[in-house]
């Protein structure tokens, strides 16, 4: 049994063996590491000259994209901490991966949007929120020893 999933039942949960609670702190590490630094990237691309100016129907479908995404994140994770569904026991059995990592990637899914949408428009906000985010993930889904 690993990370509360028979392996007996589901063989393919053996390839996250290696994941221990320390490769898993370093996996979390790596992920926070590669956000921040994409978002430096961005923003340093925004400081070396003006950027283009979107249309605005883009930019409310972008909006728009953003709003489905924290919707999608922010559920999953209240659902994957929580509440426990039926989905959330299904995508845990199928997939494999401690909820620890599960629940930071959905938090990282939502910065990652905040960096698209920083990138496109130049507007930070949603990045600072995402990675606020991303720091209530890392308290909300704890490494379990």
């Amino acid at each position: 049994m690993i990370n509360g999933v028979k392996t007996e039942t589901h063989p393919h949960v053996e390839r996250f063996g290696w994941l221990t609670p320390e490769a898993l702190a370093r996996v979390r590490g790596i992920l926070v590491a590669v956000t921040l630094f994409v978002g430096l990237v961005v923003y340093v691309f925004h400081t070396l000259g003006p950027i283009a100016e979107r249309d605005s129907q883009f930019l409310r479908r972008l909006q728009g994209m953003g709003i489905l995404t924290w919707l999608y994140g922010l559920a999953q994770m209240v659902d994957l901490r929580f509440y426990n569904s039926r989905f959330a026991r299904r995508r845990r059995a199928s997939v494999g991966l401690p909820d620890s990592l599960h629940g930071l990637l959905f938090g990282q899914m939502i910065a990652w949007y905040g960096i698209l949408y920083y990138g496109l428009t130049g507007d930070y906000r949603p990045f600072v929120a995402g990675v606020g985010i991303l720091a209530v993930a890392f308290w909300v889904f704890p490494i379990r020893r």
